[in-house]
């Protein structure tokens, strides 16, 4: 028999459990459909009705009801979220179409269109003569897009890339590395230099820009100055009128894509040129100045140095140098100290030149004459605690004699009759303590006491030169107010701007013309017969003093480092121009006659080339004679026309009178004899008549030098390359504030 088939419900058997809803109850399990039974259904005992729950009576759902309820949650919390999710969308959306509307247009224009800036040609400059000081030229500036190298190439690409421009390679490979799209490799660079670049076969790109060139190179750098690599003015005339030379800059709008390709540009403003600028150098005499300065300081030698020639009529700069120089096309090369223009930054104790500016006081106050005789004391005089010394024992001088041999005490006895308001007002009358105005920037004002009643000690090293500082500027400016017959000029640098001249400014008189003449001829007696003797020049009268003074340190002044200078003006009559002549020396070549020199030669050069005729003296047939036997010759021919003019002479005389008499500037010393001139060197020493130039005298070549040049041959007896009357050794110094003029003035 077969056992008995186990039927549902009936012992153990149960249905398999539903794994895939298990919330389900089992009977819903659908199963594989059997076949028909034949047998009838059997009727099976109804159970005992089971109690009702709590539950079941407050109406349960089926578990259908449950596994429904299930699925409408999920499918809620399914569209809450693609709610937010639209939401957020929709808000974005609002944000960028609506509330930032403005700032998503600029900022898919400055994706889509660049602004470039379209530089202005910057305006030239020019010389008194037309020509050019500084150009502007069209060049090539060379840039590199960064992500066209890879890490492998930019070593080569570096080391070549910098052999062509010129430039370090770690500065090429820093700048091929970048992340960005565009570097600069070099701005403004010279054509070889970019042809070269092209050539490595790198991927290099050109931007054509405006560069600076200065056709003179060194030729006036300090007063030009020089430009940065952004084309802004950085010195000089550069900075000075950078608002007029540099333009108005153009802008160009250009169109690129996605990937930064270029689809076309428009130009929205064109770029203004700026203006052409007109100095008053003149080219000739700066390179003259310029290679006169270089030769003195390799040759005394000097530190440094500078030179300041002036038009005496009109105040306008001639030549401006300074050494050490420097080469504006290449400005970044030189150390900082070239690039500053010494003769408007620097200001410095002018020693014994300051005595043109005490004479020109005295003699416009009648306090003293110029035959009045000074004691020198053995060339030792004590102020109170303080002692002042010449550079030597000059013994009993008249003050002509005083400014020729530069006396210290004779000056200060000159002062002493002044007052230190008088001198003080004089000083300030001949333009120190201000600046001169000159469109250079950065010009100091110098350094002038205070205005009242000063010590004696400061009185007396004032009269002199020392205890007042002042520039170069300011010290030609004054003495070029002696050489204009006594207005004082202002020093004048630009002639015109954008074609417009500029209108020079109206003089202020300072002293009187009979002063200025009068000082005129104590300088000339100077250069003839004094200190400064090294600038005479064959065929011409020279008018001039020189200086020496110590530099003060801390605590003092210095025992080895000295300032000499030379400032004066040729010819001594009607004068051509009016210099002053720099030089930072140290012992034992610190003497001013090394200034002197200088003057001399440039002199020389200019009043030859010029053929002008000096004050009573005449052009020579040989420039190899010298100047004092050609003043010895004359003074025999005058000396007889002196007495007969019935001039009062001698010190009871009035000043004024004396010297009237020895010039007869306006007046013919003989009737009989048209055109002649009687001229005094000094007062009481007629030195020169002044007669019709021979024409065939003026050479058609240079001089080979002046007397008392470096290469003037054997110095006269006298002469300061004999006895240097600015060299002497001086008595043992005191620390005192007087014993500065112990050391050679």
């Amino acid at each position: 028999m077969s056992p008995a088939r186990k039927r549902p419900g009936a012992g153990g058997w149960k249905p398999p459990p539903n794994s895939l809803f298990p919330d389900l109850p089992a009977p819903l399990l659908k199963t594989a459909a059997r076949g028909p039974s034949r047998r009838p259904p059997r009727r099976e005992p109804a159970p005992a009705a089971a109690p009702e729950t709590p539950r079941a009576a407050a109406g349960a759902g089926s578990p259908e009801d449950g596994g429904r309820a299930g699925l409408r949650r999920r499918v809620m919390v399914g569209v809450i979220l693609i709610g937010v999710w639209g939401a957020l969308i929709l808000g974005q959306l609002v944000q960028i179409q609506v509330l930032d509307h403005e700032t998503m247009v600029r900022r898919a224009d400055s994706q889509h269109h660049h602004e470039l800036t379209i530089p202005p040609f910057r305006g030239r400059i020019y010389d008194r003569n037309g020509r050019p000081l500084a150009l502007t030229v069209a060049v090539d500036s060379v840039y590199v897009v960064p992500p066209d190298y890879s890490a492998a190439t930019i070593p080569e690409a570096a080391e070549r890339l910098a052999a062509c421009l010129e430039v370090p390679v770690a500065l090429v490979e820093r700048r091929l590395g970048r992340d960005s799209r565009f570097s600069w490799l070099k701005r403004r660079a010279a054509a070889e230099q970019v042809a070269c670049a092209r050539e490595t076969g790198f991927p290099v790109g050109t931007i054509e820009e405006f560069g600076r060139f200065y056709p003179g190179s060194e030729l006036a750098a300090h007063v030009l100055g020089f430009v940065g690599a952004d084309g802004d003015g950085l010195g000089g005339i550069e900075f000075a009128l950078d608002g007029f030379l540099r333009g108005e800059p153009g802008r160009r709008t250009v169109w690129t894509d996605g990937r930064r390709t270029g689809r076309g540009s428009r130009v929205v403003r064109e770029s203004r040129p700026g203006a052409d600028v007109e100095l008053t150098i003149d080219s000739y005499l700066q390179a003259v100045a310029e290679e006169e300065l270089a030769r003195a300081v390799a040759e005394i030698p000097a530190s440094s140095g500078a030179v300041i020639l002036v038009e005496p009529g009109t105040g306008e700069v001639l030549a401006m140098a300074s050494a050490p120089s420097f080469d504006p096309n290449r400005a970044r090369e030189f150390p900082l100290g070239t690039l500053a223009n010494r003769s408007i930054t620097d200001p410095y104790e002018p020693g014994s030149v300051f005595k043109i500016f005490t004479a020109a006081a005295a003699l416009e106050e009648g306090v003293t004459d110029e035959e009045e005789e000074f004691e020198t004391f053995d060339g030792s005089y004590r102020i109170g605690r303080r002692t002042v010394r010449d550079w030597k024992p000059l013994g009993p001088l008249t003050f002509a004699g005083v400014i020729q041999h530069s006396s210290n005490i004779g000056t200060l006895q000159v002062a002493d009759r002044l007052g230190s308001e008088a001198l003080h007002g004089y000083v300030q009358a001949f333009g120190f303590g201000e600046p001169t105005g000159l469109p250079l920037g950065a010009e100091s004002r110098g350094i002038v006491p205070e205005k009242g009643v000063w010590r004696p000690i400061r009185l007396a090293t004032v009269s002199f030169g020392h205890g007042i500082a002042v520039t170069p500027v300011q010290l030609i400016q004054g003495v070029n107010t002696v050489a204009t017959g006594g207005i004082r000029q202002p020093l004048r640098l630009i002639r015109g701007i954008g074609g417009e001249v500029q209108p020079p400014e109206e003089g202020v008189r300072v002293i009187s013309a009979m002063t200025a003449a009068r000082v005129g001829q104590l300088l000339a007696g100077a250069v003839l017969e004094g200190t400064g003797s090294n600038a005479a020049v064959d065929g011409f009268s020279i008018a001039g003093k020189t200086g020496t003074a110590q530099k003060a340190e801390a605590g003092g002044y210095s025992e080895t480092d000295y300032t000499a200078s030379f400032a004066g003006f040729a010819p001594a009559r009607n004068p051509l121009f009016t210099g002053v002549v720099i030089l930072d020396v140290q012992r034992p070549n610190h003497s001013g006659t090394g200034a002197a020199a200088v003057f001399g030669r440039i002199a020389d050069r200019v009043l030859w080339r010029d053929r002008r005729t000096g004050w009573g003296t005449e052009r020579l047939v040989s420039s190899g004679r010298n100047v004092r036997q050609l003043a010895r010759q004359r003074r025999a021919r005058v000396a007889s026309a002196l007495p007969g003019t019935g001039a009062p002479v001698g010190p009871e005389a009035p000043a004024r009178d004396i010297v009237a008499s020895r010039l007869r500037m306006a007046e013919a010393s003989d009737p009989a004899t048209s055109g002649t001139t009687l001229i005094a060197v000094a007062a009481g020493t007629p030195s020169a008549a002044h007669e019709p130039p021979v024409p065939s005298a003026a050479p058609e070549f240079l001089p080979p030098g002046p007397p008392g040049s470096l290469e003037g041959g054997p110095a006269p007896e006298g002469s300061a390359a004999e006895a240097d009357p600015e060299a002497g050794v001086p008595a043992p110094r005191e620390p005192s504030a007087g014993n500065q003029e112990s050391r050679p003035r």
